[in-house]
């Protein structure tokens, strides 16, 4: 269906920013006990592989990097009280705490030092953080996406980046969902109609041109 978007592309580093959503320990790291089946699907897919060298290229190239961190000050004060099942799961797993190892870029991904890290408490990277203004700031007006998972930061984050006027490419194999269901679909029928889904190896020939 969409998905068919996926083309010969030419994107301009210096306009553009590759977000990296809840690439963090509690979500992707084999020493989490909360998300065991997940980090086994990271795996078999090598999807952190293939964001590596998405991130790689991207550095090389002079694209802006910003990594979006789901973390909550102790005693979740971001979450409302009359919680929904979303939220029910992470203040019952104790996870997301700033400042703790949870919270923290797995190794694999580690930021540089001048590299920027948003912190956010709901599915957008958007929604109640600083992201639009730094990127406003840097002159983004392209963003490459990839995270964890698919159908929630990554959809999400897309549904408001259009909202706000920039243009979305997604890394289908730099992105994961719960259940290989859950990815396709939403690769296939939102992702591609919000912008451009596309590879890690096609991303890297756009940067060459």
């Amino acid at each position: 269906m969409h998905q068919k978007n996926e083309k010969e592309e030419t994107i301009d580093p210096a306009k553009t920013a590759l977000l990296l959503l809840h690439w963090q320990n509690d979500i992707a790291a084999s020493g989490n006990k909360r998300t065991r089946e997940l980090v086994e699907q990271l795996a078999a897919t090598h999807t952190i592989e293939h964001t590596q060298t998405a991130l790689k290229a991207s550095r090389e190239k002079g694209v802006l990097v910003v990594y979006v961190v789901a973390s909550h000050r102790p005693g979740y004060p971001e979450i409302p009280a009359k919680r929904v099942p979303l939220f029910n799961s992470v203040v019952e797993s104790g996870t997301h705490i700033r400042g703790t190892w949870d919270t923290q870029v797995i190794d694999q991904l580690k930021p540089l030092n001048d590299e920027i890290i948003v912190y956010n408490y709901f599915p957008s990277s958007f929604y109640s953080t600083d992201l639009d203004l730094i990127l406003r700031n840097k002159g983004i007006t392209n963003l490459v996406l990839s995270g964890i998972a698919t159908n929630w930061a990554v959809e999400s984050t897309a549904r408001d980046a259009i909202c706000q006027g920039y243009f979305v490419y997604t890394l289908k194999d730099c992105c994961i969902g719960r259940t290989d269901e859950m990815h396709n679909w939403s690769l296939t029928n939102i992702l591609s109609v919000l912008g451009i889904v596309l590879d890690s190896q096609a991303y890297i020939d756009s940067l060459k041109g």
